[in-house]
């Protein structure tokens, strides 16, 4: 009697793990997430509000229409600079440059005359940061640029 329990017992096991084998087969793939619940405009509004730590918002403003970030004082061969420091307008950039700006890690050389002290201090500088950001991410933040009203 115990051995035909102990097999009964021991078929009930086997048939519940297979059971669960094959409904944990069926399930979709916990990795393959479909973002569809949220709008291309709303993902572009949250990366370009915070893509990866300081959002573009903070330099190039809420409409994306760049902004004065700050003054400052530059001494060059004994002559003080006053220069400003301000973030572009990138609401009308058209989308090759925008994509290469974002993910550059430095600024292609260029040549400035010698009384461009502050063009050429701010242009090294490159304080664009780099975000590292995805094709799909800069296509979205892109949308959410063009589409601001």
């Amino acid at each position: 009697m115990k051995l035909i329990f102990t097999i009964f017992f021991l078929l009930n096991i086997f048939s519940y793990a297979q059971e669960t084998t094959t409904a944990t087969a069926n399930l979709i793939d916990p990795l393959d997430i479909n973002n569809s619940f949220i709008t291309k405009f709303e993902y572009g509004k949250m990366l370009f509000n915070n893509p990866r730590g300081i959002g573009c918002n903070s330099c190039h403003g809420d409409n994306a229409k760049g902004q004065k970030i700050m003054d400052f004082k530059q001494e060059h061969d004994k002559k003080i600079y006053n220069c400003s420091l301000f973030a572009p307008n990138i609401k009308d950039i058209e989308y090759e440059t925008f994509s290469t700006k974002v993910n550059s890690k430095k600024n292609p050389n260029l040549k400035f005359e010698k009384e461009q002290v502050c063009d050429k201090l701010i242009y090294y500088a490159n304080v664009m940061p780099t975000y590292f950001l995805v094709e799909e991410e800069i296509e979205a933040i892109f949308y959410y640029i063009k589409n601001l009203k």
